[in-house]
């Protein structure tokens, strides 16, 4: 996935690869290189991304 996609997208990839997105669950993605990531959760109520960049090492 694209990092600099955002919520809407990530939820899209979601639901192209299992159908839907499950309450209380959550979906990693990363980039090839490992040093980024995104989190997109599903708490039942609504969808929150969260994004982390990884400084050293992978």
């Amino acid at each position: 996935m694209d990092m600099r996609a955002g919520t809407e997208t990530a939820l899209a990839k979601v639901i192209a690869a299992f159908g839907a997105a499950k309450p209380h669950c959550a979906y990693l993605f990363a980039n090839r290189r490992a040093t980024r990531m995104k989190v997109l959760v599903h708490d039942g109520i609504g969808v929150w991304l969260a994004a982390r960049r990884l400084n050293q090492g992978k």
